[in-house]
């Protein structure tokens, strides 16, 4: 990660995947004993910037333009922003078996929406206000 001075920080992090909800890859910031911060990113943009500029808003990624063996990943947030950097090979590799695991065109399929509705209805109702 680069601060505001410039100068690259080790960030540790990595990538999760779930059938479940095959659109998506999970990004994790690890923070030591804290929660990690989570990232929910589009598994197509992803795809789509190891090759190009993507991203429009909060996520905006790139092929390195110095080094094309890296990605550049950045993220807007009201608390600031991030810009990371990434070994393109692996996020390819990564993502690639995202692929095979539910090839393109095939999400729909995995999608669990009923046990989404279920869950939904079934949270508890007092943190919603009065109609």
């Amino acid at each position: 990660m680069r601060c505001p001075s410039g100068d690259a920080v080790a960030v540790e992090a990595f990538l999760c995947y779930d059938t479940k909800d095959p659109l998506v890859v999970t990004l994790s910031f690890l923070r030591g004993e804290i929660e990690p911060i989570d990232w929910v990113l589009g598994r197509d943009l992803l795809i789509g910037g190891t090759a190009l500029s993507v991203g429009d808003g909060d996520v905006r990624i790139h092929p390195g333009e110095d080094d094309p063996g890296l990605v550049w990943l950045r993220l807007d947030a009201p608390a600031g922003r991030a810009v990371l950097t990434g070994c393109r090979r692996q996020l390819t590799e990564f993502l690639d078996c995202t692929v095979a695991l539910v090839p393109f065109g095939e999400e729909t399929a995995w999608l669990e929406i009923d046990a989404s509705i279920t869950r939904f209805f079934a949270e508890d109702r007092d943190d919603f206000p009065e109609s």
